[in-house]
C-alpha cells in the first residue's frame, strides 16, 4: 500500500461514521483511528441553579447581537484533517494576508499530514477579512479556517 492510498484511506475515514479501520495487506498492517474524543470519561449532569427574576433595565446602548455570515460572505474550510501552514516555509511570505484580493481555486495555504503537503485553495473570490486559524495548528476536516468578503 503506497502513500497515496493511505492518503485517500483517510480522507475516506474522515467522511465515513467509523472509528477506526484496520488493514493487513502483504503482511502489512495498518490501522487508523479517529482522534479527538476522550475516553473513559462520562459526562455528568447538574442540576439547574435556580436564577431570582430581576426587572428588565432600560440600556441607553442597545446590545450587540451576533448575527450570520452575510451572504456575500465566503468560509474556506479545511479540506482535510492535518496541520495548518499559511506559507510554504518558515522564512516564506504567507500565501494571503488581511485585505489581498484572491480568485477561487487560488493557493491560500497548507495542509500537512504525514509529511505530506497539499494545498487549500479558495473556494470563492473575494477579499481575505480574516484568517481564522493560526499557522501550525492542528485542524480538523471542514475547520473554518479564512473568511472572504
Amino acid at each position: 500500500m503506497d502513500i497515496s492510498q493511505i492518503r485517500c484511506l483517510i480522507d475516506l475515514m474522515a467522511q465515513a461514521p467509523i472509528a477506526e479501520l484496520e488493514i493487513e495487506e502483504n503482511g502489512r498492517k495498518i490501522r487508523l483511528a479517529k482522534g479527538g474524543e476522550k475516553r473513559g470519561v462520562s459526562p455528568v449532569a447538574t442540576a439547574p441553579v435556580p436564577v431570582e427574576a430581576k426587572a428588565p433595565v432600560a440600556s441607553a446602548a442597545p446590545s450587540p447581537v451576533t448575527t450570520a455570515p452575510k451572504a456575500a460572505e465566503a468560509i474556506i474550510t479545511a479540506p482535510s484533517y492535518g496541520v495548518f501552514h499559511l506559507a510554504p516555509s518558515p522564512d516564506a511570505p504567507p500565501y494571503v494576508t488581511v485585505g489581498q484580493k484572491v480568485e477561487a481555486g487560488q493557493q491560500v495555504g497548507l495542509l500537512e499530514a504525514m509529511k505530506v503537503f497539499n494545498p487549500v485553495r479558495a473556494t470563492a473570490a473575494g477579499v481575505v477579512e480574516e484568517i481564522l486559524v493560526g499557522a501550525g495548528t492542528e485542524v480538523d476536516m471542514g475547520t473554518p479556517l479564512f473568511r472572504l468578503v
